[in-house]
């Protein structure tokens, strides 16, 4: 019985520990960011879209459809200075307020991913 709680409770700390808006930020090189050595995935980023952005009722229809990985790159490609200035700026607006805002990290990886052509693999 013993071994059960101990997998269980190892098991709840890890999955708090996993959160998408910690992302590590991207290797750093003179103090820079350096998106040549950061791997961010669509998928990385969809999951990170997913849990701040849809899963809230917000952005899932509209102009600002983010309710399929698809449907966020097509708004990226179509509207890439309004989603950086909204989501990874220093003046991000997004999430609002009254939501955890997302991390340096995840931005930063976001941002990457954006320069990379938000590449799936």
């Amino acid at each position: 019985m013993k071994i059960r709680t101990c997998l269980f409770l190892s098991g709840f700390v890890l999955a708090a520990a996993c959160k998408n808006e910690q992302a590590v930020a991207p290797a750093s090189v003179d103090g820079k960011f350096d998106c040549n050595v950061a791997l961010v995935t669509t998928s990385y980023v969809y999951n990170v879209v997913t849990a701040n952005c849809t899963s809230r009722g917000c952005h899932r229809a509209g102009g600002s459809d983010f309710s399929t990985a698809d449907k966020l790159k097509s708004y990226i490609s179509a509207s890439r200075a309004v989603f950086t200035q909204r989501v990874t700026s220093a003046q991000a607006t997004m999430p609002p307020s009254r939501f955890p805002a997302l991390s340096q990290g995840t931005k930063d990886s976001i941002a990457c991913w954006i320069e990379k052509g938000m590449p799936d693999k």
